[in-house]
């Protein structure tokens, strides 16, 4: 049998438990997303105060969701809904570098150091009759339970694979010594990665191979390096023809990686003698540990090194990748339509920003000392037709019914936001009003108005419902008593018909407006708190 034929069973074998792996993977973290992914993104939006905050929670939603992707997802919508600022989402990318080192940790634990694979098929089976047999949390659980067994079933093929050609293949040929060959193997990491879409997956075959004798220490370490880095690359070719924000997340993580894997490469060394003078025999005897606590250190480092400049980092990269879009587009992303939550909470946000844009044109409009300009309205009527294509896009899921009654609410508020928006738009003359009761009406609507922007600034919406609900009533009892006034002036004589037909469209307009308004703070209101309610659930 010559060489090729001896190597190709082993290195088939191995292939396909590194196939199993993935494919556990992916079930594994569908499996948590489904389960976990809402809470995770509330988490995470919830404690990132900061950059700092945000290095923790992101650090600590890739270790649960077992996925950098989805946490790197969730910041990046939380910034085009305008929850965050990027330099706190940033920290959250960082963070998530170090969650996912978390992986080695289960396969350098529990793959090799504790023998579960023979447990490993049996978990599959138990995991996928829970989701079989139910619905659910439950059978969340199971498909999470049915990837975490595939990990090992994938793991402990890749072991015989690789124990196959232990003797036949090995790097041993590229001395990690040399910074030529070094670099040779950084590479090979980040190709593996790139091929496989999947850093775990390249961590776990490098501590396969590190098992086997495969590879020396170094040599795994400047592997491990490479596919680390090269996790940002494909983020980079992800955000291509994506939004300004995604584009934004996906070269700043690949700078942040590159930062990182440099200083990786130069701690190699030094680790390696650090770690044999303090535990003598530790690499030889628990190799894959050792590989495992230097991805993780050298993630840790990089992010202490790079938490300090997150906000300068966050103004560097806007200037670098500057916001073309108009004001009102920036946050409806259509890359958020691929996760319907994040995509909600971008709609929310631009309609509370077009409530607070319309009320301060109503301020001016009423304030007959000004002289208006109407491209505001015609800005705001534009991006009300966006919000509008933005929901015909926008399709949750039917089983979220919390989401969906935030829509409908969200849906009413922008309706009549459109109809205010027109009222402003054909707002009738204050600028000569010789009634002095109108003009006393007017004047206390526009202070109303302006005592309303700021509760809705405060996003005191209790407090916002109350006063529009007090001022609807107030204006409206006045109207009616002004209109009464008005008519038997005119039927007296003592105010001629034009003019009073005048006096009376301005008695009729600001009723209607104040209506309109008060029905989008209370529609947002309930918005919000139908929000609020699902989240203590």
């Amino acid at each position: 049998m010559t060489t090729s034929d001896a190597l190709l069973p082993s290195l088939m074998e191995a292939a396909g438990g590194l196939g199993i792996f993935l494919l556990g993977m992916i079930i594994m973290t569908d499996g948590l997303k489904a389960l976990a992914g809402g809470t995770i993104h509330r988490w995470l939006m919830r404690f990132t105060k900061s950059p700092l905050s945000g290095a923790v929670t992101g650090a600590v939603g890739t270790a649960i969701l077992q996925s950098s992707s989805a946490t790197t997802v969730a910041a990046v919508g939380f910034v085009a809904a305008g929850l965050m600022e990027f330099s706190q989402a940033l920290g959250i990318i960082f963070g998530a570098n170090v969650g996912t080192t978390v992986t080695g940790w289960i396969v350098a634990l529990f793959g090799f150091k504790l023998k579960i694979t023979a447990l490993a098929m049996p978990l599959v089976l138990v995991g996928a009759l829970m989701k079989l047999l139910s619905r659910g949390s439950v059978g969340r659980v199971g498909y999470a339970v049915a990837g975490f067994g595939l990990i090992f079933v994938g793991i402990g093929l890749m072991q015989e694979g690789m124990e196959g050609f232990r003797h036949l293949v090995s790097f041993a040929d590229l001395p990690a010594d040399t910074w030529y060959n070094r670099f040779r193997l950084f590479f090979l990491g980040m190709l593996f990665t790139l091929v496989t879409q999947s850093s775990s997956a390249g961590v776990a075959a490098t501590l396969t191979a590190l098992y086997a004798g495969l590879v020396t220490f170094e040599q795994a370490a400047v592997l491990v390096v490479g596919m680390d880095v090269a996790t940002a690359v494909t983020a980079v070719i992800a955000s291509i023809g994506s939004s300004v924000q995604a584009k934004r997340t996906g070269f700043s993580h690949l700078i942040y990686n590159f930062f990182t894997g440099a200083m990786a490469l130069l701690l190699v060394t030094p680790y390696t003698l650090l770690v044999e003078r303090m535990l003598p025999g530790f690499i030889e005897n628990d190799a894959e540990i050792a590989l495992v606590a230097f991805h993780t250190l050298f993630n840790l480092l990089g992010l202490v090194a790079i938490l300090p400049f997150a906000s300068h980092f966050a103004r560097f990269m806007e200037r670098l990748i500057p916001e073309r879009l108009p004001s009102y587009l920036r946050k409806l992303d259509r890359d958020l339509l691929n996760h319907p939550s994040m995509a909600l909470d971008a709609l929310s946000q631009t309609v509370y920003d077009e409530i607070l844009r319309l009320s301060e044109c109503l301020k001016l409009r009423l304030d007959p000392r000004v002289r208006y300009d109407t491209s505001k309205l015609d800005e705001i009527d534009r991006a009300i037709e966006a919000i509008y294509d933005y929901i015909d896009d926008l399709h949750l899921e039917k089983e979220s019914r919390p989401e969906r009654m935030k829509l409908l609410e969200i849906v009413h508020t922008v309706d009549h936001l459109q109809t205010l928006c027109e009222l402003c738009t054909r707002a009738p003359e204050f600028l000569h009003i010789e009634l002095e009761e109108i003009d006393i009406l007017r004047e206390s609507v526009r202070q109303g108005i302006a005592e309303l922007e700021e509760y809705l600034l405060e996003r005191d919406w209790e407090t916002a419902v109350a006063k529009s609900m007090r001022l609807h009533k107030t204006v409206d009892a006045s109207a009616r008593r002004l209109r009464a006034d008005v008519i038997a002036a005119i039927a007296k004589k003592s105010v001629g018909t034009d003019e009073g037909s005048r006096y009376l469209d301005m008695l009729a307009w600001l009723a209607e407006t104040i209506y309109h308004l008060g029905r989008i703070t209370y529609h947002y209101r309930r918005s919000v708190e139908t929000e609020e309610k699902s989240e203590k659930r």
